[in-house]
């Protein structure tokens, strides 16, 4: 088979898409070595799987961002001129869209939709990406011949919306980091180099409004009235979109020295956050997966998430669920996370045995069927 991917997410500085295709296109690449792969990388098809931009690419996409305030009405019309006329030339047996939109293409097509938080919670994006989903996102989905979403809420989310059908939606969970975890001397060296406290609670993820993290940093600011030798709350993440609420949070309550913000961080450095830390909380408003929250249960750390939208589906009974508007349970959630030791060991190894019914292997795997199931429908 030899299958089409449209790679552009791999380009930009990875968050959650980025992430997924750079995960799935390895898996798929090592559970099916028969199989042709070609990556659109938005001017230009290739077999190689690039993990950064080149520099012409990055700063041309800088340059883009900065000048224009919707630099999608140039930039995505070239994209798909690009593919328009070098796709046919690829001579795919079915083409993946990796990123919600699919381009201009005929044959059999397959398109990842991972949550419907532009339209559930549209304040809690920038006007240009609100702009650009309303503008190509329901015109574009006739085209699909499938759709894959990352959780069965997701899926739900997509028919109750836009009316697709079930049978037209596989669900195909993902999988965590797919790095071993560090040993206890590489991870005691990386605090020090980082400047990490000893003990530190944990989250990771975009510092956006959908993430909720101000209720989260109220919450830990009460708590810690409660118990002064609470854990330190280490934010990993780069600053997005109204992340403004965030850091004023952090002034009003005066925690300057109890909560760290890191900033962006590269892959190969998380390991090392989640197997350094006490526990993880992740208090989102809304999610299609929640990947944070299966890293951290592959590291085997106690979890407190969101009751909300997809995380109950991934966390299970592993871990503790609290309405993501409930301040007070988000402050007994820390208190007890903090003080009560034989909870955190019942919910590290809840979290740690939940984690191995994930995997990017099986999520190559069941990808690949969506692939056969879709070639089935034009021949």
């Amino acid at each position: 088979m030899r299958v089409l991917l449209d790679a552009f997410p791999l380009l930009a500085p990875k968050s959650g898409v980025g992430y997924y295709a750079l995960n799935l296109v390895k898996a798929l690449a090592g559970e099916f070595p028969e199989d042709e792969y070609v990556y659109f990388y938005g001017r230009r098809f290739s077999t190689e799987i690039l993990e950064t931009a080149p520099s012409f690419d990055a700063g041309l996409r800088t340059f883009l961002k900065k000048s224009f305030r919707k630099p999608y009405r140039l930039t995505q019309p070239l994209k798909e001129l690009f593919f328009r006329f070098g796709a046919p030339r690829q001579k795919a047996d079915v083409y993946h869209e990796l990123n919600y939109v699919p381009l201009p293409y005929k044959g059999p097509q397959v398109v990842t939709v991972f949550d419907m938080s532009l339209i559930r919670y549209p304040m809690t994006h920038p006007a240009d990406r609100r702009s650009y989903f309303e503008s190509y996102f329901p015109k574009r989905l006739k085209n699909a011949d499938h759709f894959i979403t990352i959780s069965d809420f997701s899926k739900k989310e997509l028919t109750e919306l836009y009316g697709v059908p079930e049978e037209k939606i596989t669900t195909v969970y993902l999988g965590g980091l797919a790095q071993a975890s560090p040993d206890a001397e590489k991870v005691a060296a990386f605090k020090k180099e980082k400047k990490l406290p000893e003990r530190y609670f944990l989250y990771c993820g975009n510092l956006e409004p959908r993430k909720n993290l101000p209720l989260l940093i109220r919450a830990y600011a009460r708590a810690l009235k409660k118990e002064p030798s609470l854990p330190n709350l280490v934010l990993v993440g780069a600053p997005s979109w109204l992340s403004e609420d965030i850091f004023s949070a952090i002034e009003k309550e005066s925690l300057g020295e109890k909560v760290l913000v890191t900033g962006y961080v590269p892959y190969g450095d998380l390991p090392f956050y989640y197997a350094g830390a006490a526990a993880f909380f992740f208090p989102s408003l809304y999610e299609g997966f929640g990947l944070p929250v299966l890293e951290a249960m592959e590291k085997g750390l106690p979890v407190a998430a969101s009751s909300s939208s997809s995380l109950p589906e991934v966390l299970g009974d592993a871990g503790l669920l609290i309405h993501p508007e409930d301040a007070d349970g988000w402050t007994e959630a820390l208190l007890r996370l903090s003080l009560d030791e034989g909870l955190r060991t019942e919910l590290s190894q809840k979290s740690l045995e939940r984690a191995k019914l994930f995997s990017w292997q099986r999520a190559a795997r069941e990808t690949r069927a969506v692939y056969e199931k879709t070639l089935s429908l034009y021949f």
